[in-house]
């Protein structure tokens, strides 16, 4: 029992020599010297923001062991500066970035920051309400119609300096080429490059519907059986088949079958005596659909 106990306390001596002497050796390897990019965030005084553009990140180059700078990532870690702290009244002043700025794991430490200084002023910062403006470029392809187009938001709440916003009129969306669009979908179109200075609040993308149909169509399919999805096992449709105007390349209008085409009716599973529903196709590729006839039809349940 007490040879036990004696292993037991020289293991543990054995481990904490072996810890301790792994440590100096990782503090004392070869140092590295890194750069790395650190964002950069200003704490303003309250009403005022800053009139200057500013960098977003400063490079900071560090010094420490091998194991623990190769892989550091300072991605979430931010430099920080409190201008209330700052002369703000003057018109402009200088901040210097000091390396305590910087916080790092022991063992690391800053040895240049770049910029080291920056020189800003503050202006009265106020609100406003702005346009969204959809930008697009190209043409619908040919023998096509942008029949619907719509887009949401239509204005975002801006803050920021006086002299910014007041030359800020709206803003734009990233262009749409049109001539990438057919049939009817959903895009979601960030904001072209907004100055830094500007602070969008509840900023997201702005969603652009569109519709593109046929011009006119060069082939009418008869006589196209209607799928109806429900789960009403009883029910009468005022119509049972349907006619289709599409477009076809020429290619394959010869070629072109009524097997290809689907035309769906979809009763709502809540649905309760009579209901107006609208039909929807399901085309091959290369068919536009320009019109059903008819495009609602009557259901009773």
């Amino acid at each position: 029992m007490i040879k036990e106990t004696k292993s037991r306390h020289m293991l543990k001596v054995i481990s904490l020599v072996c810890a301790v002497t792994m440590w100096f050796y990782v503090l004392n390897s070869e140092p590295l010297e890194v750069e790395k990019r650190v964002p950069l965030a200003m704490i303003t005084p309250s009403g005022l923001a800053i009139n200057v553009e500013i960098p977003t990140t400063v490079k900071v180059k560090l010094k420490g062991s091998r194991a623990f700078v190769q892989d550091l990532d300072l991605s979430q870690e931010k430099l920080i500066v409190d201008l209330r702290d700052y002369p703000y009244t003057q018109e402009t002043f200088a901040v210097t970035f000091e390396k305590n700025m910087v916080r790092l794991p022991f063992g690391v430490e800053v040895q240049d920051i770049e910029p080291k200084q920056v020189v800003l002023s503050l202006e009265r910062e106020i609100k406003k309400l702005v346009p969204i403006r959809l930008r697009t470029v190209g043409e619908v392809g040919k023998d096509l119609k942008l029949v619907e187009k719509s887009f949401q938001p239509k204005e975002f709440m801006i803050r920021g300096p006086y002299g910014v916003l007041k030359k800020t009129v709206l803003l734009n969306t990233l262009p749409v080429d049109l001539s990438t669009l057919e049939g009817k979908g959903e895009l979601r179109l960030p904001l072209e490059n907004v100055d830094r200075r500007i602070v969008i609040e509840e900023k997201r993308d702005v969603a652009f519907s569109y519709t593109i149909r046929p011009n006119k169509a060069n082939l009418t399919l008869k006589n196209i059986n209607i799928s109806f999805l429900t789960k009403h096992t009883r029910f009468q449709s005022s119509d049972q088949r349907v006619a289709l105007d599409v477009l076809v390349s020429s290619d394959r209008k010869d070629a072109m079958r009524s097997s290809e085409v689907k035309v769906i009716a979809e009763i709502p599973d809540n649905a309760k005596g009579k209901v107006r529903i609208k039909l929807r196709a399901e085309l091959p590729d290369g068919v536009n659909l320009l019109q059903i006839h008819p495009e609602f039809i009557n259901v009773s349940l």
